[in-house]
């Protein structure tokens, strides 16, 4: 029984580690976002952009030309 809630205390451990790690905030629509994240480095600073902007300044670009 002593191992078993052991056990069990290192899942949750382990499971809370894992889903606090992806979260970054967008620097371009400044949501809070998990997942996959882009970085840029403009005039020195290092931007972060979420996936969802990532592909709309990539259409937007692909459109100019």
């Amino acid at each position: 029984m002593k191992k078993l809630i052991c056990i069990a205390l290192l899942i949750i451990a382990m499971a809370s580690m894992l889903t606090a790690c992806g979260k970054f905030t967008c620097d371009m629509c400044g949501k809070e976002k998990s997942g996959k994240k882009h970085t840029e480095e403009i005039l020195g600073q290092e931007i972060v952009y979420c996936d969802d902007c990532y592909n709309g300044l990539k259409n937007l670009a692909d459109s100019l030309g």
